[in-house]
């Protein structure tokens, strides 16, 4: 059809003489306040994770940086300089290195470098990677970003309008720009085609003589497959230095780490935790994308839980918020607790005024708030320990965040077996012990002052050794007990005895009794459980739902359950299956037009008769309409089918359709 119908919208610009005010009311008064806390929170964990996370890879970016410094100062006409990456498997985790190195020269250079990230999406053959090459080269130095529109291709050489693909364009910026060079950064190489990455390194390394290029390949696997993939004549055009850097869970760890010691006013829970966790495990996100998930998590507690109020300020708290902090499970259980302590007037205060009930609020989530505190210090002593220890095992920060925060370390195994190590440790092990945790002044006041006392009393038995090159032994140790083998009416029996320990032995075995028993006492009271917490709701987030529903996604599953069972969704009468039926619905008339025709789908095989299937429409919905309309529902329902992706044309029939989808699969 050349022609088609056109439809002009005018809108009306009346406006009421009026504007209608609307006015936040009950539990959404407190949204403003909300939204600046938030806003508070965020930028200084912000700035937390990111002074951990450029740490991580400073040398590496400095040993890059470097290299592309000596190729300015040393250029190489034949060869084009290549830094290969080995990023390991969280390849996406180290994106960022390549906007560090952007920066870094930006802050010591005038625009003489020119940094271009090139990915797999941008081009399926070489003319389109050309173009992108050169458009977002120029949009560098022109300042330009991305999104915008194409930066003017017109140099000041005379001559025919060059194409958009031609190198003869960056060619002559180069010239008149006066760049020292430019820095073409790969990020997921081995999602290039082979050849076509062969075609592109072969074409730049012709034109590398005339214009400076650089390579950064990101690389997942080894520089031996990569070897592999490029052809002889692309592998000739490279000069490669190989690069590492950390490994993509340290990223994570970093940024435990900066939730950890920031002194947040909000803590994540386990749950939430444990989501973000398995899906940064499972599909290996980029760091920007758990970050992104932190920072919703943030969103979600201060924008839907108007109690949050109260980590900003407990004061003027309206009448319903109040109420909301009432209703709270762990109010209830505080409640009572003053019952059981006989504490009726206060718990009289607390249920009758609410500046009270404010107060106490106010001072209980700064009890909360510093007791989490001090069990991530208890936390940062436990790794202290653990680095110390000989042959233990360093666990992850973000496995003792989910372990203290679900209040399973308390008591566990790994406590246990921990103190169980520091009774049975040498001398020389114990001193670098104390002098660690003395070093990392974690621990409160008096387990410091204790710990400060028997590194003293240790000196002094050391000093007063018969051979100071023999470390001293506790009676714990196994190396001071002996087995004996006694037979006793024809029966082996095994006896465990200790062997006779000399003075500094015995004292020093004191000394790790005292050590253990002042840890222990220690874990006991800092490792608490944050659902213990009066209020924890309040500066404890801990709700799988959101994060499930935006990060993990299950729009299939949607989809077929809406066009399976309407009823769910619509929440009509004439919808509603019959209540003899256990299926999820039943076909009727009344329901859409594509949840029918995707009913008969369900029932149908891998191909579909076209015929068949609009007549067993016609059959359940042609009653009460005519034929015209009826096919016009007909089609309409097949096209959407088709444009969700549940049918498709087939070469074999023309009168069928391919099932495309099955349920469940």
């Amino acid at each position: 059809m050349e022609y088609g119908k056109a439809y002009v919208f005018q809108p009306s610009d009346i406006r009421p003489a009026k504007r209608r005010r609307v006015d936040t009311q009950g539990l959404q008064a407190s949204w403003r306040r909300r939204r600046e806390a938030y806003t508070k929170a965020w930028q200084a964990q912000q700035r937390a994770i990111d002074e951990r996370l450029s740490s991580i890879n400073a040398a590496t970016v400095s040993e890059v940086s470097a290299f592309l410094d000596e190729a300015i100062s040393s250029p190489q006409s034949e060869r084009i300089p290549t830094g290969v990456i080995l990023a390991g498997y969280g390849v996406n985790s180290h994106s960022s290195i390549v906007s560090q190195l952007a920066r870094r020269k930006s802050a010591d250079e005038d625009g003489r470098q020119i940094y271009v990230t090139l990915t797999s999406a941008y081009g399926a053959n070489l003319k389109a990677l050309l173009k992108s090459l050169i458009q977002r080269a120029l949009r560098r130095q022109t300042g330009l970003d991305d999104d915008e529109e194409d930066p003017p291709t017109a140099t000041a050489r005379r001559g025919p309008r060059l194409l958009n693909y031609d190198l003869q364009l960056l060619h002559d910026y180069v010239r008149e720009h006066k760049l020292q060079q430019i820095v073409v950064a790969f990020e997921d190489t081995e999602a290039f085609d082979s050849d076509l990455l062969s075609e592109l390194i072969e074409m730049l390394g012709c034109w590398h003589g005339r214009i400076p290029f650089a390579f950064l390949f990101n690389i997942a696997t080894s520089i031996d497959f990569l070897q592999q993939r490029l052809a002889r004549a692309a592998i000739k055009c490279l000069d490669g230095r190989l690069f590492d850097l950390a490994p993509a869970g340290e990223a994570v760890e970093a940024v435990f780490d900066a939730l950890m010691s920031s002194g947040a006013p909000l803590w994540l829970g386990p749950s939430v935790m444990s989501i973000l966790l398995e899906r940064q495990g499972d599909y290996i996100q980029s760091i920007d994308g758990f970050v992104d998930a932190v920072r919703y998590a943030y969103m979600s507690a201060y924008y839907a839980n108007a109690s949050t109020q109260c980590l900003e300020s407990s004061e003027n708290l309206p009448d319903d918020h109040c109420e909301a902090l009432r209703n709270l499970e762990s109010f209830r259980a505080y409640a009572q607790q003053m019952l059981e302590n006989k504490e009726l007037l206060r718990l009289k205060d607390c249920l009758e005024s609410n500046q009270s009930l404010a107060a106490v609020t106010s001072l209980r989530i700064t009890e909360g708030q510093r007791k989490l505190n001090d069990m991530m210090s208890a936390l940062s002593t436990l790794r202290k320990i653990q680095e110390v220890l000989p042959n233990m095992s360093v666990s992850p920060r973000s496995s003792l965040y989910v372990q203290a925060m679900s209040g399973k370390l308390h008591g566990s195994t790994l406590l246990r077996m921990l103190l169980l190590t520091i009774r049975k440790m040498p001398s020389h092990v114990t001193v670098r012990l104390l002098e660690a945790i003395l070093a990392a002044d974690s621990l409160d006041t008096y387990a410091q002052g204790v710990c400060r006392q028997l590194l003293g009393e240790l000196n002094e038995i050391l000093g007063s050794r018969n051979d100071p090159t023999q470390p001293l032994r506790s009676e714990d140790d196994v190396q001071n007990s002996t087995l004996r083998t006694t037979v006793v009416a024809q029966k082996v029996e095994l006896s465990k005895h200790k062997a006779a320990l000399s003075d500094q032995d015995k004292a020093y075995t004191q000394v790790l009794g005292r050590l253990s028993e002042v840890l222990e006492s220690y874990f006991e009271e800092t490792l608490v459980n944050p659902k213990d917490l009066p209020f924890h709701e309040v500066f404890v987030y801990d709700l799988k739902s959101p994060h499930r529903e935006v990060f993990m996604p299950r729009p299939r599953h949607a989809i077929e359950r809406a066009l399976a069972s309407p009823h769910d969704y619509l929440d009509c009468e004439c919808c509603e299956p019959d209540r003899g039926e256990r299926d999820e619905a039943t076909l009727s008339a009344t329901q859409p037009a594509t949840a029918v025709l995707y009913q008969l789908y369900l029932e149908s095989g891998s191909l579909i008769n076209a015929s068949d299937l609009w007549q067993a429409f016609q059959a359940v919905i042609g009653d009460e309409r005519d034929e015209s309309q009826t096919m016009a529902h007909f089609q309409r329902a097949l096209a959407e089918l088709k444009y969700l992706g549940f049918v498709k044309q087939t070469r074999k029939r023309v009168d069928h359709i391919a099932k495309v989808m099955w349920r469940g699969l």
